[in-house]
């Protein structure tokens, strides 16, 4: 074992730059290159991140934007359409009562999505209007009119109302007497109907005419509510027809438009053939009363 005064000659007679030689200057030059090619690596790789992530939340707002276009499109035609509130609404609010009857296939999801349309869609709140949707079958817009069992037609060619259907016939209503049309009247409805602009955008053509039973409503209530001017005489009996409307392609009609044959114009347009007749209103309201069972 080494003594203390040896171990301080060892010490004191030690060559330390033996031990501790000079640092390789290529050693160091190598290092070098080495650390700069990883950061170099580096910036690479959080540049091509950065690329990306601005591509992909491009891509998301753009879905997004699309999402919402197409999603509330049906909903925004028919508030659209209905900024101006028709008789013909003003008719079915007045004389419809809303009679939910819960649905068990109804989904869950189907209802998030109708709240999450109105939640995103300008003036859908307010609106009278709401849970619209395409009829794929017709080209239509069928928007359920709130508080009430009836629903509206709008055509998003020209964003207007061309149908108001409900599902009851009111309790006050009187039915008008019916007779069927001359030839010449059957005719000449068929020839509005084919003429008019909604009509001819469908590319549907008349299969049959028939008369139309009317339900007439003569309730001073309501018309003390508008001006007398908008009121109108009961309608001389076959005046309105029916017009059965079918695509070439198909078998049976899946549209009637029912012409006014004195005024000379479609006044409704329904995407059903299951029609049991018209409420006519003291005032310029109509709508049409589709036929289910028990109403």
């Amino acid at each position: 074992m080494l003594t203390q005064e040896e171990l301080e000659r060892i010490l004191r007679s030690a060559n330390w730059n033996e031990i501790d030689p000079a640092p390789d200057d290529k050693w160091k030059e190598k290092s070098e290159q080495r650390l700069i090619k990883r950061l170099e690596r580096l910036q690479t790789h959080w540049r091509h991140v950065r690329i990306w992530r601005g591509v992909c939340c491009s891509a998301v707002a753009v879905t997004l934007v699309i999402g919402w276009f197409v999603g509330t499109a049906p909903l925004r035609t028919a508030i659209h359409a209905t900024a101006q509130l028709s008789p013909s609404v003003r008719l079915l609010q007045e004389t419809q009562k809303e009679t939910p009857i819960p649905d068990a296939t109804e989904l869950l999801l189907h209802q998030m999505w109708n709240k999450l349309i109105v939640l995103v869609t300008p003036g859908a709140r307010s609106a009278v209007v709401t849970d619209a949707r395409w009829d794929s079958a017709t080209g239509l817009v069928r928007a359920e009119v709130r508080g009430v069992d009836g629903y509206i037609l709008v055509d998003p060619h020209s964003a207007s109302v061309v149908g108001v259907v409900g599902m009851k016939t009111p309790a006050d209503a009187s039915v008008q007497e019916s007779s069927m049309p001359l030839f010449v009247r059957l005719e000449l409805a068929r020839q509005l109907a084919m003429a008019d602009p909604m009509v001819q955008t469908t590319g549907r053509r008349a299969v049959a005419v028939s008369s139309l039973a009317v339900y007439h409503l003569e309730s001073t209530n309501r018309a003390s509510s508008y001006p007398t001017s908008e009121k109108q005489q009961r309608i001389p009996p076959g005046t309105l027809v029916a017009v059965l409307l079918q695509k070439s392609s198909e078998t049976s009609p899946d549209l009637i438009a029912i012409v006014d044959t004195n005024e000379r114009r479609v006044v409704q347009v329904i995407n059903s053939a299951r029609l049991k007749g018209l409420v006519v209103s003291n005032l310029i309201g109509t709508y049409v009363v589709i036929d289910n069972d028990g109403n």
